[in-house]
């Protein structure tokens, strides 16, 4: 190589690295100026890059200490892709950090109650009330006998009336419980052509306990009574032969009950007539003696 050739080298070279120096303050400031990636990651565990002024996407990379290719691929860009100033893009993705969950309380404990006698209750008083349809009219209810609907009940005392109750055939007995001891009276309403077939006003006297279960009965018309047998009239025998125990025909022979007054009109009007005549002669004679 000559003398000039060399010198021509040395000075290309001595103008490259004098450009190079003149570069480099204003190169390390710009990649000084550049934001690094939020070092902390956020809820979802994403770490994220916002972008500078004169960024670029393989400076971005660089700087965030993985490839192009992966900040690509976590940012659904291609290489040709522009990005903006002020725009985030994500550089990293770890776990995320769970919330430690707040110890919990701990309350105070109250101590155990002290135990106490408790009075057990006493028996109940009461007075149950059915209403039913006393079919063969005897006053008692059988187990066939249903119950009867739109029956009122009216429960009272000498001071007040303590309840008032209407049947609904279904749901009966009706009980009234807790009631005081002393005396009570109980009175049925009675429908329209019904017949009662026990008392429809009762008193009870209640003492501290007593239960008292009360059935009412009636029935939609009369009350049944039982149909008489008429005795029975003793035969007569007609025909066979004395002392044959078995006679040839027997015959009822019933007695009418008006046999013996078939002739009582006929001496009737025979009288009357003859009391006709005997007033009669007796005012002709007064006639003619005047």
């Amino acid at each position: 190589m000559g003398v000039k050739q060399r010198w021509v080298w040395l000075v290309w070279l001595s103008c490259f690295l004098s450009g190079g120096l003149l570069l480099w303050p204003e190169t390390l400031s710009n990649l000084q100026a550049q934001a690094l990636p939020t070092a902390t990651p956020d809820a979802e565990g994403i770490i994220y890059a916002v972008v500078q002024p004169n960024d670029s996407l393989w400076g971005i990379a660089a700087r965030s200490g993985i490839s192009l290719t992966e900040l690509l691929d976590l940012n659904n860009l291609t290489e040709d892709a522009l990005i903006q100033p002020g725009d985030r893009l994500i550089v990293g993705i770890v776990a995320a950090t769970p919330t430690p969950e707040a110890s919990p309380t701990l309350a105070a404990t109250r101590e155990p109650p002290t135990a106490t006698n408790t009075l057990q209750p006493g028996p109940v008083t009461a007075v149950c009330l059915v209403a039913f349809s006393d079919e063969n009219g005897n006053g008692e209810r059988e187990p066939a006998e249903p119950l009867q609907a739109g029956v009122a009940f009216t429960v009272f005392t000498a001071e007040s009336v303590v309840a008032n109750y209407v049947t609904d055939g279904i749901s009966e007995p009706y009980c009234l419980t807790d009631l005081a001891p002393g005396d009570y009276q109980i009175t049925r309403s009675v429908g329209r052509g019904e017949t009662l077939t026990n008392s429809g006003n009762r008193t009870v006297i209640l003492d501290a306990g007593d239960q008292v279960m009360l059935g009412f009965g009636g029935l939609m018309g009369s009350t049944p009574v039982p149909t008489a047998v008429p005795p029975t009239q003793p035969a007569a025998i007609i025909g066979g032969d004395e002392g044959n125990e078995t006679p040839e025909a027997l015959i009822l022979v019933t007695p009418s009950a008006n046999e013996n007054d078939r002739g009582r009109p006929f001496f009737i009007g025979a009288g009357i007539l003859i009391g006709i005549l005997l007033i009669g002669t007796a005012v002709l004679i007064g006639r003619k003696r005047a």
